[in-house]
């Protein structure tokens, strides 16, 4: 019911504020910024009426507001409310790009302590504690790029357990409605959200100038929604925390580039010539700030991963792990997916098919299938060949570079082993040549989804417990180590002495050694892009 301000009773501005702030709780309300009120108050317009304004909370109270209390931009846009369309809602102002990690203040903290933490705009708020770092604490965001990280607790124990002491401008934390709680590396990340804060930003001016188009996540945007952009876009402005891909087809093919904004906003000050001729899809995703280390297969129990995938697009992402699919062969598993429930930015190109009893494709039928990978708008990593097969994976690469088909990483087996099982060392080095000249042939970071040391169709002597275990903390170090190296993925079936995991689903020497390794976050945001 609306309430008029004739059936309310004035009361003194800041008795009325502080009711207005008590009662709305609803995360899909305007933000309002009143001066000298430190946190935007999240409430609905009802009405105006001798220049009071009555605005509704969530249990339906309303309140009245004299009109000269709205900040000067708040003021137009509630005339414009109150006109019934006679006036046209006032464009938002796009708040200053945060586009380096300079733009943000970095603080980091064992424990919080006090009743009531306010987490200001442009800061990163860094907790180093363990068990409860917040004990008797209220934590109250009250801007979308004020986040707090638990750098060594996972982000389903940050959510059973303390979620009760977030809120978000006012209003209660809920996951996924005003509140994200993902992983970060080995800890998590908390991210307030809001309707009126876009997850990108596409402009009809160069350098962030002129009208805007909000871009929110999961949504479709093809010619309909995206109207006069379709041949009017010149920069664009993803906000961190975002994934967007552009595309100048509708179907996702044609110039395709991809977009990450990890650690700072991206700024694309021009884009591409062919996509302000014509952008006819576009796609945002929520981010994740995987780990490196993940495991091949569905095992990734007790392993201390950041992800994981089945060659299969069966199961989806948590809180603490990222399920990434796969298209294993050309025709399964199929790509109409929920990808909001799946949880996943990434999607794995065909599972070695330069072999026979795999995908078993040749490069044309693969190229040809790729723009259905490309519809989705994810994240793509090339076929994954045998370590046999560079040559195929080469010409993969070649030829869809000449048709502008967009290939975001270089997907590899490994299994090869030196003739010396007790070298180390000499395994490091050995994968770390192998991968280096994928990486210098291809240009793109590199994710090896299948490997260990050795196999049992390779005819170097197998090696014992020790020996293994000592191999794995070795590669794994390199790999962790190797800047072009993105992801990996240990296969666990070649034969016993070099699981991670036996056959009861205990962890080896070398399962416990790969447990223990923590694994940096996987991507490397470049400085500029592209």
């Amino acid at each position: 019911m609306l309430f008029s301000v004739m059936n309310l009773r004035l009361k003194p501005f800041p008795i009325h504020l502080t009711a207005l702030l008590a009662v709305c709780t609803v995360a899909e309300a305007r933000v309002w910024n009143f001066p000298g009120i430190p946190d935007p108050v999240d409430a609905e317009f009802v009405a105006l009426s001798n220049n009071t304004v009555v605005l509704q909370g969530a249990n339906g109270k309303s309140c009245e507001v004299p009109l000269a209390n709205f900040s000067p931009a708040d003021q137009k846009y509630v005339l414009a409310l109150a006109s019934g369309g006679k006036i046209p809602l006032p464009e938002e102002p796009v708040a200053k790009p945060r586009a380096s990690r300079s733009d943000y203040r970095e603080k980091s903290v064992e424990t919080l302590t006090g009743p009531i933490v306010s987490m200001e705009p442009g800061t990163d708020l860094h907790i180093t504690g363990t068990d409860d770092p917040i004990a008797g604490c209220t934590i109250k965001f009250s801007a979308s790029d004020g986040w707090l990280f638990f750098d060594k607790i996972p982000a389903s124990v940050v959510e059973k357990q303390f979620l009760d002491r977030f809120t978000v401008r006012g209003a209660k934390a809920s996951p996924d409605k005003n509140i994200r709680i993902t992983a970060c590396g080995q800890g998590s990340v908390v991210i307030p959200l809001h309707k009126d804060d876009p997850a990108a930003l596409l402009f009809d001016g160069a350098s962030l100038s002129g009208s805007t188009l909000k871009l929110g996540p999961f949504v479709k945007y093809s010619d309909g929604k995206l109207s006069s952009m379709k041949s009017s876009s010149k920069s664009l402005l993803v906000k961190r925390g975002n994934m967007v891909t552009l595309a100048e087809k509708e179907d996702g093919t044609g110039i395709s580039v991809n977009y990450v904004a990890q650690d700072h906003d991206v700024v694309v000050n021009d884009l591409p010539a062919e996509l302000q001729a014509s952008l006819r899809f576009a796609r945002v995703f929520p981010w994740r700030w995987t780990s490196k280390k993940g495991i091949a297969g569905p095992i990734p129990e007790n392993l201390n991963l950041g992800w994981y995938y089945d060659w299969n697009i069966g199961q989806n992402s948590t809180p603490d792990l990222e399920y990434v699919a796969i298209k294993q062969k050309r025709y399964w598993p199929g790509l109409d997916q929920d990808w909001k429930r799946k949880g996943t930015v990434h999607l794995l190109g065909y599972n070695e098919p330069d072999k026979a009893d795999q995908a078993k494709m040749t490069v044309d039928e693969a190229i040809s299938g790729w723009p259905e990978l490309l519809g989705t708008g994810l994240r793509l990593g090339s076929p994954a060949v045998s370590d046999g097969g560079l040559g195929w994976l080469y010409d993969f690469m070649k030829k869809a570079d000449e048709k502008k088909l967009r290939v975001d990483f270089v997907a590899v087996h490994y299994y090869r082993a030196t003739a010396d099982p007790g070298d180390a060392r000499g395994a490091a080095n050995q994968m770390r040549n192998f991968l280096e000249q994928i990486h210098e042939r291809t240009k793109r970071p590199i994710w090896i989804t299948e490997w260990n040391n050795g196999a049992n169709w390779t005819s170097a002597p197998d090696p014992n417990e020790k020996q293994q275990k000592a191999a794995i903390e070795a590669m794994i170090k390199m790999l962790d180590e190797t800047p072009f190296v993105e992801r990996y993925a240990l296969y666990n079936w070649v034969e016993d002495c070099r699981m991670v995991k036996d056959k009861k689903n205990a962890l080896t020497p070398a399962g416990e050694a790969y447990r223990d390794k923590v694994s940096p976050v996987a991507f490397t945001q470049p400085r500029r892009a592209r």
